[in-house]
């Protein structure tokens, strides 16, 4: 078990594994059937355990809970569904204690409509918080301009009080700042400063390349044959309030950040990529999601990973995901109808090793997949609105699966999304007791990268891109070397993984008795090995 944060590098999050929470779906700890800050704290020996160095938590501010607590009506609290400031304040001392670091999920484009600078600012034209917000006088009768939300419906909402419109980039509910302002940003530094103060390790920052837009508020073009122009996003801007962002950050000891820069399929990594800056000025980290969007298939992994490393500035770090709370698990990707779990092994493998800081959503450890919820069960608004074309994203956002018993352990109440049905197999309490299980692969790659530093600092070179569907590649600091082979086939498939040495082993495959000879392996299907190089 970790001894505490003493003497950690300035740069633990470029070596850290970090485990995403959702923590109305992790443990309920107080048993009212909804996940809470204190049924975090009872799983964190499981955590530490299984070999993770920080938590990034989603949003656990005081909310109407109109968007899963993404809608912030106060920045300073607590939401009681989930427990109380001591709580929280536990929850860091304890997970501190096991040398597990906290992150907190940061909402800068918008608040609630509940929150009290909103109900200033929509109280009249002439308050001294109406700039605050993006309000505007109807153009023609009309929104001010052809904007839409992220999900396709009007983003200007009408104030009839005030005869304005004010912008949403979301739900109607979730009014987005006005980040010209400067009060506006001397407001959430200042909330910013608050959490690093207490303890707080460092900050996701949600949909950030949405903070700014266009200051002429000009119509967005969407061309089929003319190039595409989004003012309501990506401005240049951005770039400079993250260099002060940084600088806020910087003034702390041993902080980060991670930036969530979403973009539509297939993924933006030159966008991403940008905000990081020259790599010590901007974000510590940031999500491409080109990754999540990619069919199974070698050569495209090899495509989308290399392009992204390509991107990233001299000094900068790349990160990489594959399950999140909005996108949905990895499980369940296209193409993935058979083997699954044969695949989710060679996912953990893929995460645990490449040259970046692996984030891992709960649940997929064990192999948890998507559930089909009803419609009388579903609780995302954007289900709500959209169902049947789309369920919304419950699906990825179900209870942990803790063990077999009644509601898999998460709560002895009834949980407030259901279960999913395969929680009697998978589990976690199942998973430890299986040699072979995902939990077990995850736990043993976790415990290969603490023994073998190379695989959290070493350089990357990639020896096969994806010829007969084979991903090789290896981490090497100086003389050593540590090569990864992943077989997307379902079939055996003979890999080259060039000239070593008679002393090199095998120090973990997904599959007994493979043996390395002359440089060549006979994979299994689906197999992963991973091979200590040696010289002689």
């Amino acid at each position: 078990m970790n001894q505490g944060l003493y003497g950690v590098s300035p740069d633990w999050w470029k070596h850290a594994v970090i485990y995403h929470i959702y923590p109305k779906s992790f443990k309920d700890g107080n048993g009212d059937g909804f996940g809470d800050i204190p049924g975090v704290i009872m799983k964190l020996d499981y955590l530490a355990n299984l070999g993770i160095d920080a938590i990034w938590l989603s949003p656990l501010y005081s909310s109407p809970m109109v968007d899963a607590g993404y809608d912030i009506a106060d920045y300073k609290n607590i939401d009681k569904e989930y427990g109380t400031m001591e709580d929280f304040k536990c929850l860091m001392s304890e997970a501190h204690k096991r040398g597990i670091r906290i992150i907190m999920d940061l909402v800068l484009n918008h608040t609630s409509d509940q929150h009290p600078w909103f109900l200033e600012s929509k109280s009249s034209a002439d308050n001294p918080k109406r700039n605050w917000y993006i309000w505007q006088p109807p153009k023609n009768g009309k929104a001010p301009n052809n904007w839409k939300t992220n999900f396709g419906k009007k983003a200007w909402h009408y104030d009839a009080a005030t005869k304005e419109y004010y912008y949403h980039s979301f739900f109607w509910q979730q009014p987005d700042l006005n980040w010209r302002n400067p009060e506006v940003k001397e407001a959430m530094f200042e909330i910013i400063r608050y959490w690093l103060d207490m303890g707080v390790d460092g900050f996701r920052l949600d949909v950030i390349n949405m903070l700014f837009k266009d200051k002429e508020l000009k119509n967005n073009r969407l061309g089929i044959f003319k190039k595409s122009e989004v003012h309501n996003r990506n401005q240049p801007e951005m770039y400079e309030l993250l260099r002060d962002f940084r600088k806020v950050l910087d003034s702390y000891p041993n902080k980060t950040s991670v930036g969530e820069i979403y973009t539509p399929p297939p993924g933006n990594p030159d966008l991403a990529a940008s905000f990081l800056g020259n790599g010590s000025d901007m974000l510590h980290l940031v999500f491409d999601f080109s990754l999540v969007f990619s069919f199974w298939k070698a050569s495209s992994y090899y495509r989308i990973i290399n392009r992204f490393y390509k991107k990233i500035p001299a000094m900068g770090w790349p990160c990489f995901f594959l399950s999140n709370h909005d996108i949905g698990r990895s499980l369940n990707r296209i193409g993935w109808t058979f083997n699954r779990y044969e695949k989710a092994k060679l996912h953990a493998i893929l995460l645990l090793t490449l040259k970046g800081t692996p984030f891992i959503y709960y649940g997929d450890e064990i192999g948890m997949e998507n559930v089909n919820i009803q419609k009388k069960h579903i609780k995302d608004l954007y289900g709500k609105m959209l169902y049947p074309f789309f369920k919304g994203r419950d699906h990825s956002r179900t209870p942990m699966q803790w063990n077999g018993s009644k509601n898999a352990g998460f709560s002895e109440q009834t949980p407030w999304l259901p279960v999913s049905e395969s929680y009697a197999k998978i589990n976690v309490d199942s998973e430890e007791k299986e040699e072979h299980s995902v939990l077990s692969i995850y736990k043993k790659l976790l415990a290969l990268r603490k023994e073998y530093l190379i695989l959290q600092n070493g350089d990357i070179h990639f020896i096969n891109k994806g010829k007969k569907n084979l991903l090789i590649y290896s981490r090497r600091v100086d003389m050593e070397e540590i090569i990864i082979v992943l077989n997307f086939n379902n079939k055996k498939t003979l890999a080259h993984v060039g000239h070593v040495g008679e002393t090199s082993k095998i120090i973990f495959s997904t599959h007994k008795g493979t043996k390395i000879e002359k440089g060549e392996i006979m994979l299994q299907p689906f197999e992963g090995v991973i091979v200590k190089k040696g010289w002689w």
